[in-house]
């Protein structure tokens, strides 16, 4: 009888939040079409002189707004795809390396400024990741940047900066997905369980990054200064992978209508 109930009720509350959505759009409808028609009764009592004075001006303004946003999503389409290339600064195919502490603290202020200009272009989602982001790949910039500066351990300290760079764009991607995924999906049917799993795995690939990073500070043979510095590096990336791990846990939580009515009857 409880069971009988139970899906009694469960019917009840998706038919009720079905037909709320229904109602909420079919409003929205009703809502454009009399703003439609209240446009169309303001623009038949016009002379035709005013109309014609009207289109033209209509024309002009949406001819500009559409070559504001061509300019617009051209120029962010550039700066992904220069992000796509990773984070490393070169100079004829070189990668920039700092002489002196003095110079490395200049450069990451450098990278740190670049970034922010870079991310102000963007919208939406979209610069949520990057700005996310932002501190793992200036770490990446600081560690490829001091090779010269950490003694025998800088090429590899290098090597392991390089593969963090590259995972950085696939990060960014799988956060963006996530945070598109449209409100009404995410209420029936949960969170995006793929992307969360792919994102699982480049956390867990950054983490043994980490780990190496770790391992190679602690057989630096180089000044306390420069040991610092590493350091600091690890517990930016440390915390970047902190909180995806936290997105992720939301997003695999977060079950929906559908996930609840399974877990119910999967009892």
């Amino acid at each position: 009888m409880k069971k009988i109930l139970s899906v009694f009720l469960i019917l009840f509350v998706f038919t009720s939040l079905t037909i709320f959505s229904f109602v909420l759009a079919r409003n929205a409808g009703e809502s454009d079409q009399k703003q439609g028609d209240s446009q169309g009764q303001s623009q038949q009592g016009m002379s035709q002189t005013d109309e014609d004075e009207q289109i033209q001006e209509e024309n002009g303004q949406k001819g500009l707004q559409t070559q504001d946003q061509t300019q617009e999503q051209t120029q962010t389409q550039t700066q992904v795809q220069e992000q796509e290339e990773g984070s490393i600064d070169t100079v004829n195919g070189q990668q920039l390396r700092a002489r002196n502490f003095n110079e490395l603290q200049s450069m990451i202020k450098e990278k740190r400024d670049e970034m922010i200009g870079e991310i102000k272009s963007m919208r939406g989602n979209l610069q949520k990741a990057y700005q996310n982001q932002n501190e793992v790949r200036i770490a990446v910039h600081a560690l490829l940047s001091m090779e010269d500066l950490i003694g025998g351990i800088g090429n590899k300290v290098s090597e392991v900066a390089k593969e963090f760079n590259n995972s950085i764009q696939q990060t960014i991607k799988a956060e963006e997905t996530i945070r598109n995924r449209n409100r009404i999906l995410r209420f029936f049917a949960g969170g995006d369980q793929k992307t969360a799993e792919e994102l699982q795995n480049l956390v867990d690939q950054n983490r043994i990054r980490i780990q190496k990073l770790k391992e190679l500070k602690g057989d630096c043979d180089c000044e306390e200064e420069a040991r610092t510095l590493i350091q600091e590096q690890i517990q930016s990336m440390e915390q970047g992978q902190d909180r995806l791990q936290e997105m992720i846990q939301d997003e695999k939580a977060t079950r929906g209508i559908w996930g609840w009515f399974k877990g119910l009857f999967g009892k």
